[in-house]
């Protein structure tokens, strides 16, 4: 028998021996450098102590059911100049939240209207599923642009940025400024089959969240066994965290603090829309720290196991078998029922889902749009934005999606100036300078102003 052949016997016997695919051997060393042995006794009796919190937390939830997901009036954000305080805690804690009639629902149904026109019209363009699009491969309709510009979707992207805050005013990092990051939408039928299915995960990264340095020290409470002190919306250093390792082709280019959409249409819990399990740090410190008791629930910190991180993958995906004390099928929720008009946003590290099956009447319609601050990470992501503004072609995180017929064909397409809705949509696509002057910017969003005026070419 040869060597290879050996080894080959070997790595199998290994991988039926554990509960998911075992790493290379370097991910070993990986997992002994994140926990300091002075902090293993400590981080043991975390572990002990989470187990017990998610079990609390997973109770309430099942009880609240949707309604756990925290909401509030678009009016009331308005009012108060961002979140009212007394919101702020529930959405640091859920890490998710609902702003309602952000835009008149009459605005909102035209746009979903508009839209499935445009599709109508150009059949040649693709989507997902490729038989009968429901997710359309368009970046720059219309509407599409329009409601990235529109002044009060851009107020509550402001709002619920502001969630996030730094350690020091002097970093480059601007969570009152936005960045275009032109998505897709979808407009997805009513169906019994589950050819839709997106189970439950988190984006921006798998294998990241512990392999990229920047990526791991956003964590470092919870590998010092200190959970409790763990705050997930310092942006201290996620901003310069690598969220694509492997340059695999999923869209991974962009820093996206809060994802969100924008509903187009009345869709009700359980109809074909978004699920999520509401509970921020006690679920990111349970996956994080699950590694080092995937065996038997004792401590190890050896074996190269990192159960729903593959390397090359773009997301993390938990499951009950490898996270039971997630309990996914209790602590994940289906949205309250939303309106033409209301936006949802959830974390970055939030896990979620979409619905298998979409029983309901009318469509399920969104169009997606996450909050992009602007910062370092994300200065070339606006300068190519701009440019794939400008040429009517799809992003470059899309690129590799894209099969059908590209926007640039149609003389109907929104890539013009005029659907800017205005002056921060401007910016945010590259095409004003921002404001270096305005009262009451910090040092570091001055600087960051002043380094994108100057990428762009508007410096003085």
């Amino acid at each position: 028998m040869s060597a290879t052949t050996t080894e080959t016997a070997t790595q199998t016997q290994l991988q039926t021996q554990y509960p998911c695919p075992v790493l290379e051997e370097r991910f070993s060393k990986l997992k002994q450098s994140l926990i300091n042995p002075s902090d293993r006794t400590r981080v043991i009796e975390s572990y002990a102590r989470l187990k017990s919190a998610l079990k609390c937390e997973t109770d309430r939830i099942t009880r609240q059911g949707p309604s756990a997901i925290p909401e509030v009036e678009f009016s009331v954000v308005e009012g108060h100049g961002g979140l009212p305080e007394s919101l702020q805690d529930t959405v640091r804690q859920t890490g998710c939240l609902i702003i309602r009639n952000v835009v008149p629902e009459e605005q909102a149904s035209k746009w979903e209207s508009d839209l499935r026109n445009y599709a109508k019209e150009h059949p040649k363009i693709q989507g997902y599923p490729a038989h009968d699009p429901q997710n359309f491969s368009l970046f720059w309709t219309p509407a599409q642009v329009q409601i990235r510009s529109h002044p009060q979707v851009l107020k509550a992207m402001e709002a619920v940025s502001k969630l996030w805050h730094l350690g020091s005013e002097e970093t480059l990092f601007d969570t009152t400024s936005q960045v275009v990051y032109a998505d897709r939408f979808r407009i997805r039928h009513p169906s019994k089959d589950a050819e839709y299915t997106l189970n439950a995960h988190q984006d921006s990264g798998a294998i990241e969240r512990w392999e990229d340095p920047e990526y791991n020290a956003c964590y470092r409470k919870i590998f010092e066994g200190r959970w409790g002190d763990y705050d997930p919306w310092n942006a201290d250093h996620r901003s310069d965290a690598r969220t694509n390792l492997y340059d695999n082709d999923a869209p991974n280019s962009v820093f996206r603090p809060l994802q969100g959409w924008l509903g187009l249409s009345h869709t009700g819990t359980g109809e074909g829309t978004l699920r999520l399990i509401p509970e921020l740090k006690l679920s990111t410190a349970y996956q994080l720290l699950r590694p080092y008791f995937i065996l038997d629930e004792e401590f190890d910190d050896i074996v190269p196991l990192f159960p729903g991180a593959t390397p090359g993958h773009c997301q993390f995906h938990p499951t009950e078998k490898l996270h039971p004390h997630l309990d996914v099928k209790s602590s994940m929720v289906g949205i309250p029922p939303v309106r033409p008009g209301d936006y949802v946003f959830w974390h970055c590290d939030l896990v979620h889902e979409v619905d298998k099956f979409h029983p309901g009447t009318t469509d399920s319609s969104v169009v997606y749009n996450g909050c992009v601050p602007l910062c370092p990470y994300n200065l070339e992501n606006l300068v190519n934005m701009r440019d794939s503004f400008l040429k009517a072609v799809p992003p470059q995180d899309f690129i590799n999606y894209v099969h059908g017929e590209w926007e640039d064909k149609h003389e109907d397409n929104g890539a013009k100036r005029e659907n800017v809705l205005s002056e921060d949509g401007l910016r945010a696509i590259g095409l004003k300078a921002f404001d270096v002057n305005e009262a009451g910017l910090t040092p570091g969003q001055k600087k960051m102003r002043e380094l994108a005026n100057e990428k762009l070419g508007f410096a003085a």
